[in-house]
């Protein structure tokens, strides 16, 4: 289980129809996300990627593992002036779609804090119901961000 074989998966099996470039270069700016995506007139954003074949309660323990702290960086500045990010963090039992906006709280978290602040979850042996929860999520942004700011209400 790596990116790259996520990336195959969503790319051949689950993401709508849209126009996806893979960046994967030391080129970009640093932090840039793995993938950029437009999909239809409104749902335009990125993506990063993160797979691990690890068992563990915490599935991305640190920078290593996680999100780099280039990546936190670019995630914040994006999100701060109205980007779409979304971390898709695949484990050996579940797919998580996270927003930008919980990239912080992302290194070190617990299975049960990565399941609360994802929009949703995903599993391989369904990629039906994961192709209808990224067209949602890709598709219309703007249902999401109300989403999230009920959701992550803070108070």
């Amino acid at each position: 289980m790596n990116e790259d074989n996520l990336w195959d998966w969503l790319r051949d099996v689950v993401l709508p129809l849209g126009h996806y470039s893979r960046i994967e270069s030391p080129d970009t700016a640093p932090g840039f996300p793995d993938v950029h995506y437009q999909v239809g007139k409104r749902g335009c954003g990125t993506l990063e990627l993160k797979a691990t074949d690890r068992k563990l309660r915490v599935p991305f323990p640190d920078e290593e593992k996680g999100l780099h702290r280039s990546q936190l960086k670019w995630i914040r500045d994006n999100v701060n002036v109205g980007g779409i990010v979304w971390i898709i963090a695949e484990t050996p039992d579940v797919i998580y779609l996270i927003h930008g906006i919980n990239a912080a709280k992302f290194n070190g978290a617990k299975h049960k804090d990565l399941y609360h602040m994802s929009w949703e979850s995903m599993h391989r042996d369904d990629p039906k119901q994961a192709a209808i929860l990224l067209n949602l999520a890709l598709g219309v942004p703007e249902n999401y961000r109300m989403l999230a700011e009920y959701f992550n209400d803070d108070t």
